[in-house]
């Protein structure tokens, strides 16, 4: 969490989120959050995730991106979780803070059930390969209705610059400023590159009746596809049985 954003959030955002979406706040349970504070809660007899995020990540044009394509997908037949409007009919509600805003966002809980070590198998892995490469087949055809909405490509990610985190004189700036220069020559094409999920990790997606139930579309960006893949196979390899 960045700590700007965890100094500034207070109780009074998380009563001011829940009531602009007119929830019963004993439902609100905490579920944590690495980049945004997310909470689980219940309304109708239905589980829903409350993601408030904040402007010093995302802006709220960025975010109404993220769920423009999470639509997008939903109507190609994807089973992603959907974003589900505030009481006023906003997808997004802001909040001013001291510094900036916080941003609250609803979605629909994912159905299914964590991915378990007795679920990973080769009939996970085929899945799992034929989920990305539908995002990949169906992000061909995907355009933004506004300019304002596109998200941001891969190379624009705070944590690729170096200087941010590193000395002057650190070496490794001028190396990873030479490599980036190469791989953001390499060509772009509809078959190559495009938005995608670029976090399809087994923490990002519930397995419901043998199938994959996607969710937390906050990193999506335009990548190379080989690139989305190898997110993915890093954070697999990972994964001990």
């Amino acid at each position: 969490m960045i700590r700007e954003i965890k100094e500034q959030f207070t109780e009074e955002i998380l009563t001011e989120a829940i009531q602009r979406y007119d929830l019963n706040q004993d439902t609100v349970r905490s579920l944590g959050g690495y980049e945004s504070f997310v909470y689980e809660y219940q309304k109708n007899n239905a589980f829903f995730i409350l993601k408030i995020s904040h402007t010093n990540r995302r802006t709220r044009n960025n975010i109404l991106g993220e769920l423009e394509f999470l639509n997008f997908l939903s109507n190609k037949g994807l089973a992603v979780s959907n974003a589900v409007p505030s009481t006023r009919g906003n997808m997004v509600e802001e909040i001013a803070a001291e510094n900036g805003s916080f941003l609250a966002i609803s979605y629909e809980m994912a159905l299914g059930k964590e991915v378990s070590d007795e679920d990973w198998n080769e009939s996970l892995y085929e899945k799992w390969g034929e989920f990305m490469g539908k995002i990949h087949h169906a992000t061909k055809g995907y355009g933004w209705s506004n300019p304002a909405f596109k998200r941001q490509a891969w190379d624009q990610e705070v944590q690729l610059k170096a200087e941010k985190y590193l000395r002057p004189d650190d070496v490794m700036i001028s190396i990873l400023k030479e490599r980036l220069t190469r791989l953001t020559s390499l060509p772009k094409s509809n078959d190559t590159y495009g938005l995608t999920h670029t976090d399809f990790h087994q923490s990002n997606f519930y397995l419901n009746n043998g199938d994959i139930y996607l969710f937390d579309f906050d990193d999506c960006s335009y990548t190379y596809f080989v690139n989305d893949i190898g997110i993915t196979l890093c954070y697999a390899l990972f994964f001990s049985v």
